[in-house]
Order: C-alpha cells, then sequence, then structure tokens
C-alpha cells in the first residue's frame, strides 16, 4: 500500500487506531503466535519456534535492566510490563486492555491516558518505555511522543518491530476484525541502528523481528 495519505489528520489517525486496539485485544492470539500470524501475514517465511527463540532472548535483554520506577506507554494487556525490572505503572487508552493488564499483574497501577498528553510530571519517573506504538503514529505523533518521554522520563527505551527481509519500512496495513470491521493501520517496521538513530539513542537488543533502543533525555 501506498504510504502517503495526505488527508489522514493526526486526530482522525489516533482516534481510529485507539478504537481499533481497544476492540482487538478480545481476539489477540496469545503470546509469539500473535507476532507469527503477523509476520506471516506479510509473507514473512519463519516459524513460531524461530520468534519465539529471539523473542526469548529478547525477554532476557529487558529483565537484565537495571531496576528502576518505570512507565510503560502503550502497555496494552501487559505483555512487556511483566518483563521491567524495578516498579511503575502501566498507561493505555484502552479500557479492555487495560482490564486485562490488572488481572494479570495486579500490582501494577493502570491509568487511561493519551500517549501524546501523559498525566505526569516532570521528571517523574527514571525510565519511559513503550512498545510497538513508535511505529504505528504518524511523524508528527512520533516528535511528540518522543517529546513526552523526554519530559516525564530520565531514560527513553523503544521496542518496536524488526525488518524482515522483503517487508517494506512503512506502510499502511488493512486490518480487519472478527465482525468484518476494517481499519487502516499505519506500520513502520526498522532495523535497530536506524530506530537508534531517530531517537538520539544506542542499540539495546538488534533482531530480526524485535530491536530495541536506549536514550537519554
Amino acid at each position: 500500500m501506498s504510504v502517503s495519505r495526505s488527508t489522514e489528520s493526526s486526530e482522525v489517525h489516533r482516534q481510529s487506531l485507539w478504537e481499533y486496539y481497544d476492540r482487538r485485544v478480545t481476539e489477540r492470539l496469545p503470546g509469539v503466535a500473535n507476532a507469527h500470524a503477523y509476520w506471516t501475514g506479510l509473507g514473512v517465511e519463519v516459524s513460531v519456534e524461530e520468534i519465539a527463540a529471539e523473542a526469548s532472548r529478547l525477554e532476557q535483554c529487558i529483565r537484565e535492566l537495571p531496576p528502576t520506577h518505570f512507565i510503560d506507554v502503550g502497555a496494552g494487556p501487559g505483555t512487556f510490563t511483566q518483563l521491567l525490572p524495578g516498579s511503575g505503572l502501566a498507561i493505555d487508552q484502552s479500557p479492555r486492555a487495560l482490564q486485562t493488564l490488572k488481572a494479570l499483574l495486579p500490582h501494577v497501577p493502570v491509568v487511561r491516558a493519551d500517549a501524546l498528553r501523559l498525566p505526569l510530571a516532570d521528571r517523574s519517573v527514571s525510565r519511559f518505555f513503550a512498545a510497538h506504538l513508535y511505529g504505528l503514529l504518524l511523524s508528527d505523533e512520533r516528535q511528540r511522543l518522543l517529546a513526552e518521554a523526554r519530559r516525564v522520563a530520565r531514560e527513553v527505551l523503544i521496542l518496536d518491530a524488526g525488518r524482515p527481509n522483503g517487508v517494506q519500512v512503512a506502510e499502511w496495513q488493512e486490518r480487519t476484525l472478527h465482525d468484518g470491521t476494517l481499519y487502516q493501520v499505519f506500520r513502520r517496521h526498522f532495523d535497530a541502528k536506524t530506530l537508534a538513530s531517530e531517537i538520539g539513542g544506542d542499540v539495546l537488543f538488534d533482531g530480526t523481528f524485535y530491536v530495541l533502543v536506549v536514550g537519554t533525555a
């Protein structure tokens, strides 16, 4: 699909994105099965076992981070929240996602909020973490997210989708829910060095399907 969508305003885009991901929570496949369905849907020839092996290395990388006070922004159902060392807060715009996260991690406080308008004071946490959020945002939204991250935290961690061979750098994807509702979702795929350069940071994990980078505020 063409990346150009000049008529797509940032606000319209985010409202559609919020609705899609809130409704999708109950349809999401568990664990790496979700990642496998995504990549094979893009034509990537890969097994569940291959993705699981890389995901295991990524999880170990996250678990070995120094413990600190964090916020997990766009936390979804808590897939990565449970891996973050230390104590913190989970933020998402989806009530269904936060409900699922709370059932999984009852000790983690949750807040429903906009990632681009965080209800936090300046430098109120040590670590800002966002998984599979940055690559869903349009250019102006990405800049606003990074500005908020640098405002509230001293360290910024961005985890996002890698770029296997044959996968486009950026595209508008058609996503269909079980009831047939169709959504247009913008998605970028990254090599780790490009993402690190973009946020002004360093590579922590450089995988085929996952990349993790860190920057400081």
